[in-house]
């Protein structure tokens, strides 16, 4: 597990809840990483889940205190809203890239701070 604490060593820190399908997909979940990062917005990485991607990050952003959760797998990366219907992520990519991952972990975090979001390519 994977840690962005912002400045803060707290257990109590709100943050974005990033999931990751298996053990893989890690280049993918650094470059995320990296996305919410700039955006200054603490995240915690869990991996080893297994199932439907767009059904994880619905799951982690019920979780989440900040109510944005992200599922990665190798082949596709969906950012979540609590607040959306469970079949409706507010991104589903296919194959992204890694800029679009950084893209993607920006406009998470975006989303959890209410700023206009980035344009994904």
């Amino acid at each position: 597990m994977s840690r962005g604490d912002a400045g803060s060593d707290g257990d109590d820190v709100p943050r974005i809840y990033v999931r990751s399908l298996g053990e893989t997909a890690s280049a993918l979940v650094e470059y995320v990483e990296h996305g919410i990062e700039e955006e200054g917005v603490p995240w915690v990485v869990e991996s080893g889940f297994d199932g439907d991607c767009v059904a994880i990050a619905h799951e982690a952003a019920v979780e989440s205190p900040l109510k944005i959760g992200v599922c990665v797998s190798d082949t596709r990366l969906v950012v979540h809203h609590k607040q959306l219907a469970a079949d409706a992520p507010v991104f589903d990519v296919t194959d992204p890239a890694t800029a679009s991952a950084r893209h993607l972990g920006s406009n998470a975090a975006r989303l959890a701070k209410g700023t206009p979001l980035r344009p994904v390519e």
